[in-house]
């Protein structure tokens, strides 16, 4: 019996751990996973400002183009900008906690972003 409450205890433990992400979205709208903090920000932090920062371009009719990707350093680290503002860097951090490189996680991002936000930003907040 006690073998198996400590199974059952290491296996909750596992799973508060497994689940320490933020997920983002807009307008009901799934935008991005976030798995890691960045500098001295939490998970929950650098969501918030992620969230804040796309909030910024709702009803200014956004274009694809207008989201663009920055490699910073070399397969290292890389920025995602809207409108020539930074919206989030994409660090290796973010890659390993999401099993992915950083070109490819920071890509897939992109990608979900330039598909997601300007339908998005052309209605006008509520």
């Amino acid at each position: 019996m006690k073998r198996l409450l400590c199974l059952v205890g290491a296996m909750l433990v596992a799973a508060a751990f497994a689940q320490n992400y933020v997920d983002i979205s807009i307008g009901g709208k799934f935008i991005m996973r976030l798995r890691a903090g960045y500098g001295n920000m939490s998970v929950e932090e650098r969501a918030r400002i992620v969230e804040e920062r796309l909030n910024e371009h709702l009803g200014a009719r956004l274009t694809p183009e207008q989201i663009m990707l920055k490699e910073v350093r070399k397969d290292q680290q890389y920025e995602i900008y809207i409108r020539g503002r930074l919206l989030i860097t994409v660090t290796p951090a973010d890659a390993e906690a999401a099993k992915k490189g950083v070109k490819q996680l920071a890509e897939h991002w992109l990608k979900q972003l330039r598909q997601t936000l300007p339908p998005l930003s052309a209605r006008p907040p509520a």
